[in-house]
């Protein structure tokens, strides 16, 4: 038997994103393991290109190599990306962000780009405000990869990625699943079908067609949460569907860094840079549903009560999306500007030295799936003010200090304790420093048991 692992989704992304997010940190970091605790040889990763719908096969031993997301270790070591280019596609997508779609501005931006990368590649980076590419680039080989030619009796296939949108291997698992073999469906949270409004229209309706969809060929759900579970279960009792559902809590390690590791020197980033006075940190892209205008409005109260005693807010994340209500607050208030920084394409290392110089870590998400920053902080030793709501109390019980995620005045009231009261700080970091906090390993060990019941 054999475990194929759909990473699709994480392959698409790695051609559109510099930055990992919360799911396709997971997907790297189970991968990444699974290996060493099944078999090499048996976990494997299954995936298809908009280049190539022929869906191929790789050795995540091979393609995962890195404790750090590089999007471009994956792309090259797939061949998907010549690590000779002047410029990944995902450069130039940034690069292209500001222009309207289909314009003839984009275009002749577009072309006057490979222009210069095919002729003065060291000119067509510096014009596009890029580093010169590192050697590490230019070395990267690639993998054994090759085509998947079926689906043998026994193997199980692990659909761990945000299959949305219906992918080649998606079709080939509905077939393996009519074959009366076993399909398991990682499920991340119903936030799309339990809260459209904190979603754009195309994601609510491809979400609630995927969780149709997946009724006909699943054979098992995994939720990363009690409370995703709970939803799950809710959504399926409509359905009189006897699908088994299991909890799979996720880790709080930050791949490659140690438990409470600190951070001597600070790096030279120029994201870092940003940050260089007292600061609080909040991680995750910045959109309507991870509450961030809720710590506008609380640095706001924070100015007038504190004064020049209010540390700098750190947010470190991209935009998202239905966000105008944050932009337009941060945009008319000068005051706030002064305090507030953003950061919004953060390596690994930018947040690991984030996680380990900041004062304490603030996460008012109004819904979440799990709540990894949640988990990381601790992994840092760091204490935290978090959202009593949805999933997050899973993740680090009372190690941290809950607040309504709804109710400015006791969010302020909290947070202006951990500010002032370093006594208070100090002590809920040593409890936190001396807890029992998983690894990804751990999590991979749970994973296992999970497939083979």
């Amino acid at each position: 038997m054999k475990y194929y692992f759909d990473i699709t989704d994480l392959v698409e992304y790695a051609t559109r994103n510099n930055a990992v997010s919360g799911i396709q940190r997971v997907q790297i970091s189970v991968l990444r393991h699974l290996s060493s605790v099944v078999g090499k040889d048996e976990v494997l990763c299954a995936y298809a290109t908009k280049q190539d719908s022929k869906t191929k096969i790789c050795r995540p031993s091979e393609l995962f190599t890195n404790d750090q997301y590089l999007a471009s270790q994956i792309t090259i070591k797939l061949g998907i990306e010549n690590p000779n280019s002047a410029f990944s596609k995902r450069e130039l997508y940034d690069d292209l962000v500001g222009y309207k779609k289909r314009s003839f501005a984009r275009m002749m931006r577009k072309l006057k780009l490979f222009f210069l990368g095919q002729f003065f590649p060291d000119y067509a980076r510096a014009q596009m405000n890029l580093p010169p590419r590192s050697k590490t680039t230019h070395e990267q080989k690639t993998i054994e990869t090759w085509e998947l030619e079926g689906f043998q009796n026994h193997d199980h296939i692990v659909m761990i990625g945000t299959n949305w949108n219906t992918s080649p291997v998606e079709k080939l698992a509905r077939q393996h699943s009519k074959r009366g073999e076993r399909v398991s469906q990682i499920i991340y949270d119903l936030i799309p079908y339990r809260y459209p409004q904190y979603c754009v229209d195309s994601l609510v309706a491809k979400f609630n067609a995927f969780l149709n969809r997946s009724r006909s060929f699943v054979s098992q759900y995994i939720c990363i949460s009690e409370a995703a579970k709970n939803d799950l279960l809710d959504y399926l009792s409509d359905f009189s569907s006897d699908v088994p559902v299991k909890s799979w809590p996720l880790a709080h390690e930050f791949e490659g860094y140690q438990r409470n590791e600190k951070c001597l020197e600070p790096p030279q980033s120029e994201h870092f840079k940003k940050a260089q006075m007292s600061f609080v940190l909040c991680v995750g892209t910045i959109e309507i549903r991870k509450n961030g205008i809720a710590l506008l409005e609380v640095w706001q109260r924070l100015l007038k009560e504190l004064g020049d005693k209010t540390p700098q807010l750190v947010f470190a994340g991209k935009y998202g999306w239905k966000i105008e209500a944050f932009k337009k607050l941060l945009q008319e208030d000068l005051s706030l500007q002064q305090v507030v920084t953003i950061i919004p394409q953060a390596t690994d290392a930018d947040l690991a030295a984030l996680y380990q110089r900041c004062l304490f870590f603030v996460y008012p998400s109004l819904v979440e799936g799990w709540g990894l920053p949640v988990g990381e902080a601790a992994w840092f030793g760091k204490f935290s003010v978090v959202s009593s709501s949805y999933s997050l109390p899973e993740v680090c019980g009372d190690l941290v200090d809950y607040v309504d995620p709804d109710n400015i005045t006791e969010i302020t009231q909290s947070i202006k304790r951990a500010v002032l009261d370093e006594e208070y700080r100090k002590q809920r970091e040593k409890n936190i420093a001396q807890a029992s906090l998983r690894t990804w390993k751990d999590v991979v060990v749970h994973l296992k048991q999970i497939l083979e019941g």
